[in-house]
C-alpha cells in the first residue's frame, strides 16, 4: 500500500516559487515544476552542464524589481497558497515490502536451493552406493577367484617327479639339521673342555 503525504504552501515557499517564476528567464535552465507545484527531472539535453542560479545570486539591480513584482501576486493570491500543494512524498508501508521480497526473493531462492539440495543429495547417495557396490563386488571377485585358486590346487594331482624333488630336498633338510646339531653339540664340549 503506498501512501501519499502532500505538503502544502506556506507564505515563505509560496513567494519563493512566485519569485523563481518571474526569476525563470534571469535564472537559466532549471527544474520545471508540474501544475502541482512539484518539480519533474530536467529532460533537456545531460551532455551540457548547466549552472542553475539562484534569485540570491543574482544582482540587486534585478533582485529588487523581482521582489516588488512578486508581492503584487502573492497578496491578491494569498487565500489560495494554502491549499496548493508544494511537495509530495511517497510512502510505501513495510508490510507492502517485506511480503513482497519474501513472496519474490526470499522464497523462490529457498525453494531453488531445497531443489538443488535435493538434486545433490539424490546424485551423492547414487554415486556413493555405485561406488560401495563396487568395491564390495571386486572384494567379492577376488575372494572367489582366491577360493577357485586353493580349491583347483587341493584337487590336482601331483606328479611324481615334484614328489621326488621334495622328498629329496626335505631329506636334504632333516640332515642339514642332524648335522648343524651334532656341529653344535661338539662346539658346546670344546667350550667345556678348555674351561677346565
Amino acid at each position: 500500500m503506498i501512501k501519499t503525504t502532500a505538503t502544502r504552501h506556506t507564505a515563505q515557499t509560496a513567494f519563493r516559487a512566485i519569485e523563481e517564476r518571474i526569476a525563470r528567464p534571469w535564472l537559466g535552465p532549471g527544474t520545471p515544476t508540474t501544475r502541482d507545484g512539484e518539480s519533474e527531472p530536467d529532460l533537456g539535453d545531460d551532455a551540457e552542464v548547466v549552472v542553475q542560479r539562484s534569485i540570491n545570486d543574482l544582482g540587486f539591480m534585478l533582485r529588487a524589481p523581482l521582489t516588488v513584482l512578486a508581492t503584487v501576486p502573492f497578496v491578491l493570491s494569498l487565500p489560495i497558497w494554502p491549499w496548493v500543494v508544494h511537495s509530495r512524498a511517497y510512502h510505501l508501508g513495510v508490510d507492502v515490502i517485506h511480503n513482497r521480497y519474501w513472496d519474490e526473493i526470499v522464497e523462490p531462492w529457498i525453494r531453488s536451493l531445497k531443489e538443488e539440495g535435493d538434486k545433490s543429495l539424490i546424485g551423492t547417495i547414487e554415486f556413493s552406493s555405485k561406488v560401495a557396490k563396487d568395491l564390495v563386488t571386486s572384494a567379492l571377485e577376488r575372494e572367489d577367484n582366491r577360493y577357485k585358486r586353493e580349491f583347483e590346487w587341493k584337487n590336482s594331482s601331483i606328479d611324481q617327479e615334484t614328489v621326488q624333488h621334495l622328498m629329496t630336498s626335505y631329506g636334504n633338510l632333516v640332515a642339514a639339521e642332524e648335522a648343524l646339531r651334532e656341529l653344535f653339540n661338539r662346539v658346546k664340549g670344546l667350550q667345556t673342555w678348555s674351561g677346565q
